[in-house]
């Protein structure tokens, strides 16, 4: 234990530090200033315009529409910048209230900019779902690099020599202070990985703990779902297209592993209040466990029941299936980064359990499973393709069912599907993740 006198060594020179400059005025100095953000976010809006086109006409009909995209560039730019300023996206603000001012700000400048155009030049030839895709990839790319910059100045404040005073008091060492930044968090997680890898097998023995058949009961609910759907779309539907339940059981194992890693992912903080007061190790290792749990599962259940339906539907193995790993890294991150997300939401709100039950059921006819992309109307398919799980789904089906390599789109949404939602998810965690003792 430590004398009085080093004690009082230490509460002296924390205060005088404090009065000097400290720690907090450092960080926020470390903002980015008006200019800057602006000319990041003018920049990022350009290419997020561009990037919106490309999107919505891939292909040969792009260059038909480039000159509309060309002309509806400085409405759109100065719309969102105008919208970012409205709602203080350049104030100085504390917690993140801003992650709601830049998306608001972002999608109210884009319905500007369309109410601008309508009442000047007109809708001809310009396409309004481009501008949907645009606030999205805006509302992104803005979290983004704030969200980078501001990671960066928590990680240099942590960093500040002398934080814990002098004269003998520098052994004094915070452990909470090592998992505030993403990569410091990885590098926690790596380092508590047989906590995390428990936990999944904790999980699973629990699932099939009195159990007879063990996983056989896993396997039982595809195969009935597989007999079912083949009943339903061959001889009442008459859905005579060659190998279409194959391509829908592919989309329905995927789409399983998410919405279940999403639904456990709400109880994992709130239920675990207990062990969060009594030991400390990285919380986000909790949300990880439930979507790398859900995942054992997805892929001993695809191990199974992948090779079989090849064999049934008379499938060849190609090439382009050797991408499933990559899209499926993808999509485990992307699910990583939205368990995250709610896993902070529901321990403040509740009421995001009860939401997500309606939001998954509208996500899963927005999502291509029961129908095909090209089945939708060709204005209307980006709006699908910016569906969550879309991405992903329509990825599988193209690897497996057309045996073709998936759209640059496809790719695109998929990315930044994937790495938009986990670095939001790991910045909210972050952020609130102090609080979380309080609320549980």
């Amino acid at each position: 234990m430590r004398s009085l006198a080093q004690q009082k060594l230490l509460t002296h020179d924390v205060g005088s530090r404090s009065r000097g400059g400290s720690k907090l005025e450092i960080h926020t100095s470390r903002r980015p200033g008006f200019w800057l953000s602006l000319f990041f976010d003018a920049a990022l809006a350009i290419a997020a315009h561009l990037a919106a086109y490309w999107l919505r006409f891939y292909g040969d009909r792009l260059d038909a529409f480039l000159p509309s995209a060309w002309a509806t560039l400085p409405y759109v730019v100065v719309s969102q910048i105008a919208g970012l300023a409205l709602f203080g996206a350049y104030t100085r603000r504390s917690r993140l209230n801003w992650l709601f001012r830049l998306v608001g700000g972002v999608f109210a400048g884009t319905l500007a900019a369309s109410l601008v155009i309508m009442l000047t030049i007109g809708f001809q030839g310009i396409s309004r779902a481009a501008f949907l895709a645009d606030a999205l990839l805006l509302s992104i790319a803005t979290i983004g690099w704030r969200g980078i910059w501001l990671l960066r100045a928590r990680a240099l404040g942590r960093a500040w020599p002398g934080a814990y005073g002098r004269g003998g008091t520098d052994d004094l060492v915070d452990r909470a202070t090592e998992m505030t930044t993403i990569s410091a968090v990885l590098r926690s997680l790596y380092s508590y990985r047989e906590l995390l890898k428990n936990l999944v097998i904790k999980d699973i023995k629990l699932k099939y703990r009195g159990s007879v058949f063990g996983f056989l009961w896993s396997l039982a609910n595809p195969l009935l779902m597989m007999i079912v759907y083949t009943i339903a779309f061959t001889y009442i539907l008459r859905v005579r297209s060659e190998g279409f339940v194959f391509s829908l059981m592919i989309a329905l194992l995927s789409w399983t592993f998410f919405a279940n890693s999403a639904a456990m992912s709400t109880g994992a903080i709130v239920d675990n209040s207990g062990l969060l007061k009594s030991v400390l190790f990285p919380r986000a290792i909790l949300p990880m466990g439930t979507v790398l749990f859900n995942l054992a599962q997805y892929l001993l259940t695809v191990s199974v029941f992948l090779p079989l339906m090849m064999l049934w539907y008379r499938v060849p193995p190609a090439a382009p299936m050797l991408l499933f790993p990559v899209f499926l890294s993808l999509q485990v991150i992307f699910t990583i980064g939205v368990a995250l997300i709610l896993a902070t939401a529901i321990a403040f709100f509740r009421d995001v359990r009860h939401l997500l039950e309606v939001a998954l059921a509208v996500m899963f006819w927005t999502t291509p499973i029961v129908y095909d992309l090209h089945q939708v109307p060709e204005r209307l398919q980006l709006f699908i393709l910016l569906s969550p799980v879309s991405p992903f789904v329509v990825a599988y089906q193209q690897i497996f069912y057309v045996h073709a390599s998936p759209a640059p789109t496809v790719w695109l949404m998929a990315s930044a599907h994937a790495f938009g939602a986990f670095f939001v998810g790991a910045l909210l965690f972050l952020a609130f993740e102090d609080g979380f003792t309080e609320q549980l």
